[in-house]
Parts: structure tokens; sequence; C-alpha cells
């Protein structure tokens, strides 16, 4: 691992459904190449362990006695287990300079078999007053750049609740602008990061975007195929979309698109890590060389990730989860539909 930012912490409790989640990342882990588990660590973050919080400074505010030294005393009962313990994944937005992200929940059923009937019934509920019971996805939130602005615009996820199945390509075009359309206005105000401020014009020039959206599409396609292989229920799990808002690395990353694999020898190098008083990971130091490849690392154009596995099952005999599928095959349309707007607004060979 370069650096930490490659890395992200998830709090969790010590209760059924962490253990699930270990046993997801465990599982596809341990897929021999030949066993269709196997094809989802494409899709998956890589699962770099467990953390726990084993001490704390004795003073929270690390003041030393003078001598350079600081005091670690054993954890106490009083900090809550989610605060003990984080699982460490791959983060999958490290490397974007201005990272367009999108979480869609996947699935027409969002509750667990062993949720109380109570929750059962209102996941039920949910499913029906939202998109997810009719096309197996909900837009959950999401964030854009323009070209010229620091800050992100930022869609909260109560939009993606409050939409029917035929807002769905709006949503979708307010994930992807483009940079010659006004941007639309959705229902309820857009959240940004600074109040006060004029609002940026998001959106990749025509032929980047439309270079993302052919990308996406084969991916969600494959993606498709690999999960109608795996016997499993996927309940609360969603496919993260990440792709560079930033025209200049964009360009980039579509003539090098290559330039993102990791060799063993990067794998092997490995920095120290300690865990701080509230248990987040901190590099004891980080080599000159490291920074300087953290700068250059590239990422890719774009990215597709399944992610949240807290109540996924692998079950024997029941065959591919049919809500899962049926919410990548109505991305994979309304991904191949603004492809399709995006593909009219090109220059023609002519």
């Amino acid at each position: 691992m370069r650096a930490f930012r490659q890395q992200k912490t998830i709090p969790f409790c010590s209760s059924q459904p962490f253990l699930s989640e270990i046993n997801f990342y465990q599982r596809i882990a341990a897929a021999g190449d030949h066993d269709e588990l196997s094809k989802l660590r494409k899709w998956i973050p890589k699962f770099l362990g467990v953390l726990k919080l084993e001490g704390q400074l004795k003073d929270s505010n690390g003041v030393d006695g003078g001598d350079g030294n600081v005091e670690v005393v054993p954890v106490h009962d009083s900090i809550a287990p989610e605060d003990k313990e984080r699982l460490v994944l791959e983060n999958v937005a490290y490397g974007f300079m201005k990272p367009c992200i999108l979480d869609v929940k996947l699935g027409t059923v969002l509750y667990d078999k062993d949720a109380p009937p109570e929750k059962q019934a209102r996941m039920i509920k949910a499913a029906h007053n939202t998109t997810s019971e009719e096309t197996g996805v909900r837009l959950t939130g999401f964030q854009v750049y323009g070209n010229d602005f620091p800050k992100p615009i930022l869609t909260p996820k109560s939009y993606g609740k409050s939409i029917k199945k035929e807002q769905l390509p709006e949503g979708i075009e307010m994930f992807f602008p483009v940079s010659s359309a006004p941007y639309p206005t959705p229902p309820d105000p857009i959240e940004t990061s600074e109040s006060d401020v004029s609002m940026p014009r998001p959106g990749l020039p025509p032929i980047i975007l439309h270079y993302v959206l052919t990308t996406l599409q084969a991916d969600l396609e494959e993606l498709k195929t690999t999960i109608s292989n795996v016997e499993m229920r996927m309940v609360g799990g969603s496919v993260l979309i990440v792709y560079e808002g930033d025209w200049e690395r964009a360009s980039k990353a579509i003539s090098t698109p290559s330039g993102t694999a990791m060799t063993e020898e990067d794998e092997d190098d490995e920095m120290e890590v300690e865990i701080d008083e509230n248990g987040q990971i901190v590099l004891e130091f980080i080599p000159d060389e490291a920074i300087e490849e953290e700068e250059e690392h590239q990422a890719p154009l774009c990215s597709l990730s399944l992610i949240d596995f807290a109540h996924t099952r692998f079950i024997d005999g029941v065959g591919p989860d049919e809500g899962v599928l049926k919410g990548i095959q109505t991305m994979i349309d309304l991904v191949r539909q603004r492809k399709d707007k995006i593909a009219a607004m090109l220059p023609s060979d002519g």
C-alpha cells in the first residue's frame, strides 16, 4: 500500500451484521479461481482486514511528559464497541482529483429475513413508496463537480426517496451532466458545500462523458453476468459509481487506461501503521518517495464497485438474487439511454 488515503476505515459493532460482512469478504478471498465467487473480487473493494483498538493515550490531548513520550493505557469499558473496531477497506475514490460519486441501492427486498416483523413491514412499505420495488434501484445521494470549481455539488438521499420510476432518467442526467447542457433542477434544493456562492455548472465535455458512459455500461453488463452465476441474497447492498470530474485528469485517464494497475512490488511495499485513541489508522511515517508516488497516482476514468455486505448471504440452491439483477438491468438501461443522448451531441464523422 503506497499511502494511507488508499484505505478507509468503517466502524462496526461486534454483531451479526458485522460477522456477515466479514464472512462475505473472507469467502470471496478464499474462493478458488474456478469458483464463481472469485469473479466477485473484481467488483468489490479490497479487504485489508480488521483493526482493533487495544490501547489509548492516557492524556486525550496527546501531551507528553516533557521527554517526548506519551503513555498508552488499556482501553476502558466506556468506549463503545463500534469505536473499538474498524473494518479496513480500499478507498475506491483514491486517486481521483474531482470524484463524482453515486451510491445506488440495489434490490427489491430491503429487509433481512431475520429482521423483526415491524422492520420488515417498514421496509416493504419503503420499497413500495420509492423506486426500489418496481425497478430494483434507489438513488441514495450523489456528488458532482464543476471543472472550474473546487467544491462538489451534493444531492441528498432525500431526493432519491422522493422520485418515481419516470424520474430516474432525470436523476441519471443530474449525475452525468454534460458541459454544454444546463444542469437540471431537482424537486428539492441541492445542498452545496458552501453557502452564498454562485452555482457552478458541472459536467464533462460530451466526448469524454460518452466514453465514461460506454465504459460503465460495459462494466454493468459484465457485473450482471457475474452476479447471475452466484447464489446469494444481497439486502442493503449498493453499486458505487465514481468518475473523474476534472477535464484534464479525465482526458489523461482515457489516454492511459492501464496506468492504475498495482504490481506485486506495490503490494509488498507496505508502511507501518498504528491506531490512535479513536481507533483510526495513523501512519508512523511517510517516506518522501511514497509522497511523490502518491501525487503521481492516476486513477481510472471511472470505476464501478459493489459495496455494503452486512446483510449478504450465500445460500446454496436458491439461485441468483433476481431483485439485484433487476436493479443492475435498470442501471444498464438508464446509462445506455444517457449515452445515446450524449452520442447525439457528438460531431458526425462526415
